[in-house]
């Protein structure tokens, strides 16, 4: 359990330690950290599943300016262990990310504060000239500290954690916990309704709408829904692109 402890602290470590921007943008995603935290724990397809279901709150979600609302690398690195350990409805595990999302922008700030010393010794350095030891302030220091920041919390919590979490699960009334699964089934449809808000335009509606029910009522499969919105994507597009030539033929 240790072991596979310090693999979770590692991965949210490495999902947010910044080492490549680009690659720990995409790699803090809770679908992507299900799946490497249900190899740790040896069942994927249940990781994906916790991954996928977290991963639709925050659909919606925007980063304005570096800040982050909250923190789905952390929500699910504390709570797919948790519910792969005690075995939870993928509806309660939603419920359970939530405030450790919260508790994300909290080490986050924390982060910072010790990022503005580490750019006021870089800034004297270049100063002195020193430029050889500029690197320790600008990434090294500073990496080694994330891990210290992002690590430990994860580590502990999945340590310790998981069996806290399921005694008190094996303690919560039956009623309480059917309310936590409902409340956690609705939160993937608030994630919805704000990725329609961020898309902002009336005319795309339809296109959602159609989509859902299309596949509700046909049941296809994914890769199948793919190809065929993509194809409706081109067709709109070749129309509009034909109108706004008539237009200033």
């Amino acid at each position: 359990m240790v072991i596979q402890s310090a693999l979770v602290g590692l991965i949210y470590w490495i999902a947010m330690g910044r080492a490549q921007y680009f690659f720990s943008f995409a790699f803090r995603k809770p679908v992507v950290l299900g799946v490497f935290i249900g190899l740790v724990f040896g069942d994927v397809q249940q990781g994906l599943l916790y991954g996928a279901t977290i991963q639709l709150i925050y659909m919606g979600g925007i980063e304005a300016g570096g800040n982050i609302p909250s923190d789905q690398a952390l929500a699910a690195c504390i709570a797919i262990p948790a519910a792969l350990l005690s075995n939870l409805d993928a509806n309660a595990a939603v419920a359970l990310a939530v405030p450790f999302g919260v508790l994300g922008v909290l080490i986050n700030n924390v982060r910072r504060t010790f990022n503005s010393f580490y750019n006021t010794r870089a800034d004297k350095l270049i100063e002195e000239g020193k430029y050889d030891q500029l690197s320790l302030y600008s990434f090294l220091i500073p990496w080694l500290t994330n891990g210290v920041l992002y690590f430990t919390p994860v580590f502990i919590s999945t340590l310790f954690g998981a069996n806290v979490v399921k005694a008190f699960i094996n303690v919560i009334p039956e009623r309480l916990m059917n309310g936590l699964s409902n409340a956690g089934a609705m939160l993937p449809a608030l994630g919805f309704a704000l990725t329609l808000v961020v898309m902002g335009k009336k005319q795309y509606l339809p296109f959602f709408v159609l989509g859902f029910f299309t596949y509700s009522v046909m049941g296809f499969s994914m890769l199948t829904g793919a190809v065929f919105a993509v194809c409706i994507a081109m067709i709109s597009s070749l129309f509009k692109q034909n109108s706004d030539e008539e237009e200033y033929a």
